[in-house]
């Protein structure tokens, strides 16, 4: 898959002086069983490379806190829905998403396809909000799932507008973490189409993260100019017209706008647009 590379836990990262070793496994445990719906004990330790006894007690402090609920006794483990209740109410807080989101339901109302309010994550970004189409033929994607900046509209329209050591720090950490490895010829193309995203405001996926699926995103700024979110439509790329692509972009660059608008932003991108 897509992400860090494959198999790194954070025990394998370069550790820090402040690193708490229990600690960091557990991130790995609570990491690992949410790429499955349930795991063994026996299956789990052999993915973590850890000890029975070490993931067991693990577990069992998980599951005493609430977060790993078991199957039955000596069953399978698997997250409880806890972790999706602390990061439902992280995102209660948030005024930007109350902010986007009638816009975004403009927007839905427009083309009636699915729009994604995003939010970074390390190297990825990550579905905070969505608003879904009525149409039978759209994508699967939740609130939560995580795809990466290198291959994701979104990633590549919140990248081009970040502050200039962000940018320079986080393609480092493209280039040294994305797996499967970035191919020098494919950095080079990302590099020019972060460019490009410069001049239009808008990012692009063209069916990299997903064989018939498109997406068009444009950033979203706060009071300090600083690109804090992502917002884009996502269709079947037989959907997306010429004409329909077009009208998608003029729409998107004005909901960027306004949203901005909202939470105290003048960026220069949107400054010249007419309504």
């Amino acid at each position: 898959g897509y992400g860090r590379r494959s198999g790194e836990t954070m025990r394998e990262r370069p550790k820090k002086y402040y690193t708490i070793g229990s600690i960091a496994k557990a991130c790995d445990v609570l990491e690992m069983l949410a790429t499955k719906q349930s795991w063994d004990l026996a299956e789990l330790s052999r993915a973590l490379k850890l000890p029975k006894t070490t993931v067991h007690r693990i577990l069992l402090t998980f599951e005493d806190a609430g977060f790993v609920q078991q199957e039955q006794r000596g069953g399978r483990y698997g997250l409880s829905h806890k972790l999706f209740s602390l990061g439902s109410q992280v995102l209660g807080h948030s005024s930007l998403l109350d902010v986007a989101r009638p816009f975004c339901k403009e927007l839905l109302a427009a083309f009636d396809e699915t729009v994604n309010v995003c939010l970074v994550s390390g190297i990825d970004m990550v579905i905070v909000d969505k608003q879904v189409t009525t149409q039978t033929l759209r994508p699967d994607n939740i609130v939560g799932a995580s795809f990466p900046i290198f291959y994701s509209a979104s990633g590549k329209a919140f990248l081009a507008f970040s502050e200039e050591p962000y940018i320079e720090e986080t393609l480092r950490k493209i280039r040294t973490d994305t797996w499967p490895p970035i191919s020098d010829q494919a950095y080079a193309a990302f590099l020019r189409e972060l460019e490009d995203v410069r001049k239009t405001g808008l990012g692009y996926d063209y069916e990299e993260l997903f064989p018939g699926v498109r997406c068009i995103a444009v950033p979203v700024f706060d009071r300090s100019e600083k690109a804090v979110a992502a917002v884009s439509v996502t269709a079947p790329t037989t959907r997306l017209t010429r004409q329909t692509t077009e009208k998608i972009e003029r729409a998107l660059l004005k909901t960027g706008r306004d949203i901005s608008l909202r939470l105290g932003s003048n960026h220069p991108l949107f400054r010249s647009m007419a309504d």
